[in-house]
């Protein structure tokens, strides 16, 4: 299989390692400062940055002779984590090399580099911890579950015009008609449905997921997950400081959200 992972590479310097380090050397009482720093950090978390973090594999990874290591299929990747007495088990994430031999706790891994995205991903569906912290024996920079999921839906909002969830029966979630209705976006919806001869008909509700209000989006269409980018980029514009939410009508949260109500789109 193609070697997805950046296993055992070395991360070259990066602008969040300058920023941390300039974070650490502002006074705690210079507050402009301190907000101007922690603006920048936060969208190179989220935007640019990369982080090394130590990992197993079952089976362990063969070394080829040109350096890379080739993993088995089914090979399954373990992320060692921590327990903090503040916040339980967290996420490490280390901005080089040398950040993550400061951690005596760990042995017999591999280390891979990866971005805010897959981080983001373990964190917030997986369940498995309460937040990712950024060089725990420097930093100690710590950033909630809950925090990480609202940076990564705002990231899927300005890429997409859309947001991810994993909706499980333990997620709170109402669904309600949006007031004020979103007369524009709803137009807009509308007009690209009208160019997808796939699409057979569109509902657009209001939605309070995990406590945030958003819209959400109920697609009837085979294959409905093709157009959600298509949807969530024509919307943008229009859905001002709410997220919106794109579902397949065959789905639970889908057949629940449409029950008894009149689509806003049908061919």
């Amino acid at each position: 299989m193609p070697n997805k992972y950046r296993i055992n590479e070395k991360l070259k310097p990066q602008e969040l390692h300058r920023l941390l380090t300039a974070r650490r050397s502002t006074a705690e009482n210079d507050t402009a400062a301190q907000n101007k720093l922690m603006d920048a950090i936060a969208t190179e978390i989220v935007m640019k940055a990369e982080f090394v973090c130590a990992v197993t594999f079952t089976p362990k990874p063969v070394k080829e002779s040109d350096g890379t290591f080739k993993i088995d299929d089914k090979a399954k990747i373990s992320f060692m984590l921590l327990e903090n007495e503040k916040f339980g088990k967290i996420f490490p994430v280390f901005t080089d090399e040398s950040e993550l031999e400061k951690c005596g706790a760990f042995s017999d891994y591999y280390t891979i580099i990866t971005d805010f995205d897959y981080v983001s991903g373990v964190i917030a569906d997986g369940g498995v911890c309460e937040g990712m912290m950024i060089n725990p024996f420097d930093d100690n920079m710590f950033i909630s579950r809950n925090a990480v999921s609202k940076w990564r839906e705002k990231k899927q909002i300005l890429k997409t015009g859309r947001a991810n969830h994993l909706v499980t029966g333990n997620t709170p979630v109402d669904v309600y008609t949006p007031n004020p209705y979103p007369l524009q976006l709803s137009n807009k919806l509308c007009e690209i449905a009208k160019n997808i001869p796939e699409v057979n008909s569109l509902w657009l509700r209001g939605i309070t997921l995990n406590g945030d209000k958003g819209y959400l989006l109920v697609i009837n269409a085979p294959q409905a997950d093709r157009f959600y980018d298509v949807f969530g980029i024509a919307g943008k514009d229009f859905i001002g400081k709410f997220p919106l939410h794109i579902v397949p009508l065959n789905g639970d949260l889908g057949r629940k959200a449409t029950l008894n109500v009149l689509p806003i789109y049908s061919k």
